[in-house]
């Protein structure tokens, strides 16, 4: 690849992809091949090719997106899908037909996922609506085609999953039950059009695509999805992207491993479709995302009729507001400016975990791990229940690929959300 980066240029004009998160060393090896395979005499002369010969274009596309997914992926999204349907959506929408949208859909072992997970839920296929797109023409071949090997199993199904299958000559297929409930589509996801005649979905798949995108390709993205998702509605993200999705106005869900979000209640926009839905139910404990109250302070009796510090009452108040503004601020994606006042809140008033946590986040958003990592301890040690940090700094070392550590905050947050009354408390 040039030293001008023009073939970087083209990956983000053309897919909106950030080369250097594909790896540049398998990168390297893709245009050489295909500099090769074309007969092109060097760089230059493929990216002409490029520019002239759809079909080559077409060709390149295919090579470089090679398909990772198989059924029920990280499990916990479909667990917390099935909880959220039957516990929320359902009660609260009776006789209505959910809408889903599987995207990017790669090979189609999300869709048929999701497909079973709703159908688990007691949804008979005609009360929902599950489409799926993606940009490969390949992958939605093999998506039609529905034939998947061993690779596209990695993990037990279960009795009643198994059911759900059946052999076929080079592997196992989804039963025609499941199959008949998807609808696949070609589109590109960051297209200003993505879907535009479609009315708003209840639930979005949109997994591990943030982090391949350029800061441009980002925006237009969460433009589509802003537009797209249900005020009330869940997306559903990759392990690593929900810090990102966090700074663009979203809450993450109180379910470990999830990596699901919904929209903060001040970010909630109108429809754009002449769309209409009754006011959902309030949403049970267990799923709503918002925090829970904080635990009681357990004192004696002497402690109960100590008059309050003002002076401390004062410095909780005053570290609130300056959390909130910075907050406001990461919602907008002013991150420098958010960081500038988290660290202004830290000069003037007494440390507090939100600020540090916020910090980490605003950190990972700019691609500086071992600054967030640093965050998220010092959050930890001032407060070692707060959720969101252990759920952050969990994802962290899982994306740094240090397992054990990972490991070792998700049961500190698995721990907290087990407690029956849902508090931090003990």
């Amino acid at each position: 690849m040039g030293p001008d980066g023009t073939l970087d240029r083209w990956f983000a004009r053309t897919l909106g992809l950030d080369a250097a998160s594909l790896g540049r060393s398998s990168i390297e090896r893709i245009v050489a091949a295909a500099i090769k395979h074309s007969g092109a005499a060097d760089t230059e002369a493929y990216l002409e090719l490029l520019a002239n010969s759809p079909e080559e274009s077409e060709r390149f596309l295919e090579e470089l997106l090679v398909p990772e997914t198989w059924f029920f992926r990280d499990e916990e999204p479909f667990v917390f899908l099935r909880r959220h349907l039957e516990e929320a959506w359902l009660p609260a929408h009776p006789g209505q037909v959910l809408r889903v949208l599987s995207a990017p859909c790669s090979t189609g072992e999300e869709p048929y996922s999701i497909a079973m997970t709703l159908l688990e839920a007691g949804i008979p296929a005609e009360g929902f609506v599950l489409d799926a797109a993606d940009i490969s023409r390949r992958a939605l071949a093999a998506a039609k085609r529905a034939v998947y090997g061993r690779s596209s199993f990695r993990q037990p199904l279960g009795e009643s999953r198994e059911a759900l299958f059946q052999a076929a000559s080079r592997g196992r297929r989804p039963t025609e039950a499941v199959t008949r409930t998807v609808r696949f589509h070609r589109a590109n996801l960051i297209a200003p059009d993505f879907f535009a005649a479609e009315a708003p979905y209840d639930i979005i798949f949109c997994r591990n695509i943030f982090i391949y995108l350029t800061a441009k390709a980002r925006l237009k993205l969460l433009a589509n999805i802003e537009r797209l998702l249900a005020p009330e509605g869940l997306l559903f993200t990759g392990h690593a992207e929900v810090g990102i999705l966090q700074m663009e106005g979203f809450d993450a869900v109180r379910h470990p491993r999830a990596f699901a979000c919904r929209r903060k209640a001040k970010a909630a926009a109108p429809r754009t479709a002449p769309w209409t839905r009754p006011a959902a139910a309030p949403l049970p404990a267990a799923v709503a995302p918002t925090a829970p109250p904080p635990p009681a302070k357990r004192v004696r009796p002497a402690e109960e009729a100590a008059p309050p510090r003002p002076e401390k009452k004062g410095a909780a108040a005053r570290a609130r507001a300056l959390h909130g503004e910075a907050l406001a601020l990461a919602d907008q994606g002013r991150f420098a400016e958010a960081e500038a006042l988290c660290r202004q809140a830290l000069s003037r008033e007494r440390p507090h975990a939100d600020l540090y946590c916020l910090m980490g986040l605003i950190h990972e958003a700019a691609r500086r791990p071992d600054e967030a990592e640093a965050c998220y301890l010092k959050a930890l040690y001032l407060d070692p229940d707060h959720y969101e940090t252990l759920v952050q700094v969990s994802l962290l070392y899982r994306q740094r690929g240090n397992d054990r550590k990972a490991r070792m905050y998700l049961r500190r947050a698995e721990a907290l959300e087990r407690r029956p009354d849902g508090t931090n408390g003990p």
